[in-house]
């Protein structure tokens, strides 16, 4: 009878520090996965956006608005096939690039990056007082 427990003892014993080293060597590969991780920084500073009260806009910012919507769809074109083809791992680490590059294009045509975009699409468009601006920035309102 002895001898059985200390087999079983032996046993779990055993067993508990082989998952020991796994867990290890696993902590060891998602330390290295999350060290060579791309770094994503921003090249240009994009200003942080404040919603004005008034939904009225300036034909510049229309202008801004028309040439981030072309750089903008420009961008979902080339960075579909690398976000089709990525790895499962991979896929956050480039969509998290995507977003960073969406907030530098709009902030490279002079919007406060994409929260001023967004923001001009979801209220700014809506606003009948804004149709010239847009029309004169060569985007058609109906």
């Amino acid at each position: 009878m002895s001898k059985r427990i200390l087999t079983i003892s032996i046993l779990i014993l055993t067993s508990f520090f082989v998952s020991c080293s796994q867990d290890k060597s696993e902590q060891k590969s998602q330390q290295q996965a999350v060290v060579t991780a791309p770094k994503i920084e921003a090249i240009v500073k994009v200003e942080p956006f404040n919603a004005p009260e008034s939904p009225v806009i300036t034909e510049d910012q229309a202008k801004k608005y028309a040439k981030a919507s072309a750089g903008l769809v420009e961008l979902g074109v080339s960075w579909t096939d690398r976000i089709e083809k990525a790895q499962d791992n991979e896929k956050v680490q480039i969509l998290n690039a995507y977003n960073v590059a969406r907030d530098q294009l709009c902030a490279r045509v002079g919007l406060a990056g994409i929260a001023e975009y967004n923001w001009i699409t979801e209220v700014a468009l809506k606003e009948e007082g804004n149709k010239a601006a847009f029309e004169a920035a060569g985007i058609k309102i109906q």
